[in-house]
């Protein structure tokens, strides 16, 4: 099962699952919308499994640390990322703080979960690859160049999360 929750400025999350297990990829809006929104999709924010970080701008983080606690749930990240994002996430549990290398593969029960780089302008910005047997999904978010590592990250997928809009001039001379 996948799911983009939400997608955008305003904050991203997305759902994947199997009968087996349940992640979130980032949590960055409220909680509470984060709640509602598996609800509405049949989920149950309990049984989540772990969250996985792409990066630590608020847009992507910033349910994370309420969900932790409220659930007790590990979160998944980079050093760097966790370094970065520590400070905005609130107080979590030991063994719920989960540091992935950034070219690493997890696995949650029937899920494999593997990171892989992604150019943005943030501490150790991250793509995933979740794959379920022969089925596979990934995410790659706000990336400006679309590098060969993301395409061979991907290339296999049959559901694709993509969201290219880093661009390196506009953030440096817009508003």
């Amino acid at each position: 099962k996948f799911c983009s929750l939400y997608s955008g400025s305003s904050g991203n999350s997305i759902f994947v699952g199997s009968d087996n297990a349940k992640i979130l990829i980032d949590a960055g809006l409220p909680g509470k919308k984060i709640d509602e929104a598996l609800k509405c999709i049949g989920q149950d924010p309990s049984e989540l499994d772990g969250i996985f970080i792409t990066h630590e701008h608020t847009d992507h983080i910033k349910g994370v640390g309420i969900l932790s606690r409220k659930y007790d749930i590990p979160i998944y990240a980079p050093q760097n990322t966790w370094e970065a994002m520590a400070k905005n996430i609130g107080k979590i549990k030991e063994h719920n703080i989960k540091v992935m290398d950034k070219r690493s593969t997890i696995s949650i029960n029937d899920l494999d979960v593997k990171s892989f780089n992604i150019p943005h302008d943030a501490a150790a910005p991250v793509g995933y690859t979740v794959n379920l047997k022969d089925k596979q999904v990934s995410v790659a978010t706000d990336f400006g160049i679309f590098t060969q590592e993301i395409r061979d990250n991907i290339k296999d997928s049959q559901v694709i999360l993509l969201e290219s809009n880093h661009d390196v001039s506009m953030v440096e001379y817009g508003p």
